[in-house]
């Protein structure tokens, strides 16, 4: 876990093809098919990168087995992008993620994440508190 955290911080393309299964399968909040493989893993932090460029993510705890984990983080970052058709506040964020992971020979293989999205539009003021 602390290796992806490395590989999504970074946003790094050769660590994408190292931990993620080719034919991986990632369930995103607020995208109606799954993204698959290493490419769509890193469309979705591109994505996220577009409307937080300086976005981080901390691991705060993690529940691993041999095939399965689960993860909470904090994502941080500073709202300087367009993010889901809301421009650029400027606004600083610390949203709750909770994902549970598949694994298989190392790599993840499926993903359900579970960002706090209620919390984050409200944050960028998207929404009311």
């Amino acid at each position: 876990m602390n290796r992806f955290v490395d590989f999504i911080n970074a946003a790094d393309e050769k660590m994408a093809e190292e931990l993620v299964s080719k034919q991986a399968i990632f369930y995103v909040p607020g995208r109606p098919d799954p993204v698959k493989g290493p490419e769509g893993y890193m469309a979705v932090i591109q994505m996220m990168r577009s409307g937080f460029p300086d976005i981080h993510w901390k691991l705060e705890e993690a529940i691993v087995e041999p095939n399965k984990a689960a993860a909470r983080f904090m994502m941080y970052g500073t709202h300087k992008g367009t993010f889901s058709g809301v421009p650029a506040t400027g606004k600083q964020i610390a949203v709750q993620a909770l994902n549970i992971y598949h694994l298989c020979d190392g790599q993840i293989v499926q993903e359900y994440g579970q960002p706090d999205m209620l919390s984050l539009m409200q944050q960028i003021g998207a929404l009311p508190h």
